[in-house]
């Protein structure tokens, strides 16, 4: 019966493993409400940008589709400059295109939308509203989950605008009942300028002491940047499902 529980559990979670702190995330939608809070650094030579907290509320629609919102608190902090305010709210919906079945992927499209709510005169939010279109697929071979993504994303704004195309890869395994472990790589440049691309790794854990408590860690680093510093990356977050 120990046996069958843990068996159980393990392919409940592997079935939810992709998704989590990534940037390149899964192909699944969230079946319960949630909340979560999460903490976020990143570190270059020339600021310190903090996220601290950021709170998120994600709600089931139906078996396909979910929607989330979030929004939080920004802290910048460079050389002989600190300031403080609000950042903009992120909208989401995720749509499941397709479920993975033994001759196809699982396929979901996950439209963002970011309000410019934040205090853009400290830096702090962009000023504008801005536009993400993320296309993913996956294929779970065993305890381990391949996701594929290809994104496009534009800051609206005439002059001050910017267009992205971007592609990135995870790698996600479930070693036991309770924990998830993961790699991904993504890279991302200017649609006018290819040169300009930022490629970036991230590792993250996943563990789940409850069906409902999720606890998610992440370390990430720049691998090369063409149009900026180079950046190192961290992340905490604190998931219920109810």
């Amino acid at each position: 019966m120990g046996l069958l529980v843990i068996v159980l559990a393990g392919s409940a979670l592997l079935q939810e493993a992709n998704a989590g702190p990534w940037e390149v995330g899964g192909t699944g939608v969230d079946s319960k409400r949630k909340v979560k809070a999460e903490v976020a650094l990143r570190d270059s030579s020339g600021a310190r940008v903090w996220a601290r907290p950021v709170l998120g509320y994600a709600h089931p629609v139906n078996e396909r589709m979910s929607f989330e919102v979030s929004h939080g608190y920004g802290v910048i902090d460079r050389p002989g400059y600190r300031a403080s305010g609000a950042r903009d709210l992120d909208v989401k919906l995720k749509y499941q295109l397709a479920r993975e079945s033994p001759t196809g992927l699982a396929w979901l499209v996950e439209p963002k939308l970011g309000v410019p709510v934040g205090d853009d005169r400290k830096g702090i939010g962009r000023g504008r509203h801005a536009v993400e279109l993320p296309l993913r697929a996956s294929r779970t071979v065993d305890a381990t989950t391949y996701t594929g993504e290809v994104r496009y994303t534009h800051v609206l704004g005439g002059d001050h605008g910017q267009r992205l195309w971007g592609v990135g890869g995870l790698v996600e395994h479930v070693p036991g009942p309770a924990w998830v472990l993961g790699v991904d790589v993504f890279a991302d440049t200017p649609v006018d300028r290819a040169s300009r691309y930022h490629v970036r790794s991230n590792v993250a854990a996943k563990w789940r002491p409850t069906a409902a408590f999720e606890v998610q860690g992440l370390v990430g680093s720049t691998l090369t940047n063409r149009r900026g510093e180079e950046q190192v990356s961290y992340k905490v977050v604190l998931e219920y499902k109810y």
